[in-house]
């Protein structure tokens, strides 16, 4: 019989707030559709209910869920500390320790305004923000400092917030999906292709689409096809500022319809397998192409250190981990990646907005207490990994006692890639094999070899020639392996 679990809900500001959709490691989901681009994150505010009563709680989502959990509401709590401010172009999102995010859209917002600072009555006043909105009424957020509570920082940090919204409520972004669906109806692509049919249309279509996406280009960068020279006046830097930012979002639906054929073409070669050869080859290949494209163009979102304040490194890392965890790279790689691979990847997916070395370890040094699925290791020799925690030795050394065991073969064995080119059998691993093996650098190969060999699944023969790694029968004393031999 199954028992019942009361979980009690936080009834807070927070909680009242749209719902804010997080990736796994605690980052924004932002509306790419709606070209939505983080610009500010901000720590250690508060958000507080400025109203008389309560406000309404939203339906439990876990309500359709599990008969045995009985989920209570807490009292209302008019304040919600500890939170991150992010604001970005379409909305204000605000997030606790525990990973629950609440959005305030810009379009629900009817005023906003700087309240607080020092005065004479109050000389340590909190700086505030406050927000007029139509569906909670009057919001106030309050900036405590950062995570040292630097009563001059959050001076700043309301400065820099406040100024980010409004330039957002100025810019009304989220506006741009009916304005980029009218301009849509209008494009010259649209209308010709509408009086042709067939493969005619479908051609004549392709080659507008391939001509307005160069001439967007054109604009967005303020530059042409010709290589005409750069305006060197000041007014004329801000036009093409302004123009960049109204075609933004429409280069980014051009950079998400090829990511789409990428993704398309790489389900398509999947599937082909053995069927075409040749054609799956070449497909293959133009994909590679295709990846590369689209890494240089920077296709990871990156907010600098002066847009994150205090939480840079922390949103760096959970930048980081989405990046190797949706993109598979450190599952391919067999759930650990060298430093110098994970910078070089990550800083080309960036683009220009690049990391440094010490950036990168001080993001690493947090992975391990924010439990993002992945933390840094280091070797005896002074290697230092990112390891996914799914990562497991014993299996690994396993495995290499297991491909040492089948390098010992008799000498007329020529389906023995660790044969001797005279016919002498060699036998044992090296580095180079493993590496040829499990597909892994060299550097990672001897890493795991060392960890084995500590293990005592390996033991080693030092020669002239190098080292090469046997299974270790001394433990089991089994020599049979060696007596047909």
């Amino acid at each position: 019989m199954a028992t019942s679990v009361s979980k009690r809900r936080r009834w807070s500001p927070l909680t009242c707030l749209a719902p804010a959709a997080l990736s796994p490691s605690g980052l924004i989901t932002l509306e790419s559709n709606d070209g939505e681009v983080e610009t500010l994150v901000r720590t250690n505010v508060e958000l507080r209910y400025a109203g008389s009563g309560s406000l309404p709680l939203p339906p439990s989502p876990s309500a359709s869920g599990a008969s045995n959990i009985a989920t209570q509401t807490a009292p209302w709590n008019a304040i919600d500390t500890r939170l991150s401010c992010h604001v970005t172009t379409h909305r204000i999102v605000l997030i606790d320790d525990e990973g629950i995010g609440g959005s305030i859209p810009y379009a629900l917002v009817q005023a906003v305004q700087s309240t607080g600072g020092p005065s004479f009555r109050s000389p340590r006043s909190s700086y505030k923000i406050e927000l007029s909105t139509h569906a909670w009424g009057d919001l106030t957020i309050v900036f405590r400092g950062g995570d040292f509570s630097s009563y001059t920082q959050s001076s700043k940090d309301r400065d820099d917030s406040l100024n980010a919204i409004q330039s957002a409520l100025k810019r009304k972004a989220w506006e741009d999906k009916e304005r980029q669906a009218m301009k849509e109806a209008l494009r010259p692509s649209t209308a010709i292709a509408s009086r042709k049919v067939g493969v005619d249309a479908i051609l004549t279509k392709n080659q507008m689409r391939h001509r307005e996406n160069a001439s967007l280009a054109d604009a967005a960068f303020g530059g042409n096809s010709t290589g005409a020279l750069h305006k060197k006046n000041s007014g004329s830097n801000v036009e093409d500022i302004n123009a960049f930012m109204s075609e933004a979002t429409e280069l980014i639906k051009v950079i998400e319809k090829y990511a789409a054929t990428l993704e398309r073409e790489r389900s398509a070669s999947s599937s082909r397998g053995a069927i075409a050869p040749s054609a799956s080859s070449k497909g293959e290949q133009e994909t590679t192409k295709l990846i590369g494209m689209l890494e240089n163009m920077g296709m990871t979102s990156a907010l600098s250190a002066k847009q994150s304040g205090s939480m840079y490194h922390k949103q760096l890392a959970r930048q980081l981990a989405d990046f190797l965890h949706q993109t598979d790279k450190l599952s391919k790689a067999g759930g650990m990646m060298t430093l110098t691979d994970v910078y070089c990847l990550f800083n080309r997916a960036r683009g220009t907005n690049m990391i440094s070395p010490e950036d990168l370890l001080k993001a690493l040094n947090l992975m391990k207490e924010m439990n993002l699925g992945m933390s840094k290791r280091s070797f005896a020799s002074g290697v230092v990994v990112i390891q996914d925690d799914a990562f497991d030795d014993e299996n690994m050394a396993t495995k290499l006692a297991e491909l040492a065991t089948s390098s010992i073969k008799p000498p007329h064995a020529t389906n023995n890639e660790f044969v001797a080119l005279d016919g002498e059998r060699v036998g044992g691993i090296t580095v180079m094999d493993v590496s040829r093996s499990i597909k892994m650098s060299a550097l990672l190969a001897n890493e795991h070899l060392l960890s084995a060999e500590q293990m005592g699944l390996l033991c080693r023969d030092t020669t002239i020639e190098g080292i090469r790694f046997f299974p270790n029968l001394f433990n089991s004393g089994d020599y049979s392996l060696y007596s047909k031999c």
